[in-house]
C-alpha cells in the first residue's frame, strides 16, 4: 500500500503535515503498520488536508 507522504513535508502548528495530511506519529508507524492501519492513516490524513484547503479557499491564510 502507498502512503500518502510527498515528501513536501511542512509540519503545522496542529503537528500534521499540510502537503499529505499524515501526523508525526502517523510518518514513524508507517512502515509497520498493518493493511487496517494504513487504511486509517490515509482515510484520516485526507480528512486533514481537505480541512486546510478549505479553510485556503475560504482566504483563511497559513500563517493566522
Amino acid at each position: 500500500m502507498k502512503s500518502p507522504c510527498i515528501r513536501q513535508c511542512g509540519l503545522n502548528e496542529f503537528n500534521f503535515c499540510e502537503a499529505c495530511g499524515m501526523t508525526v506519529r502517523d510518518l514513524r508507524t508507517w512502515g509497520s503498520a498493518d493493511d487496517q492501519r494504513k487504511e486509517e492513516i490515509i482515510s484520516e490524513s485526507r480528512i486533514r488536508t481537505s480541512s486546510v484547503q478549505a479553510m485556503r479557499n475560504k482566504g483563511v491564510r497559513d500563517d493566522e
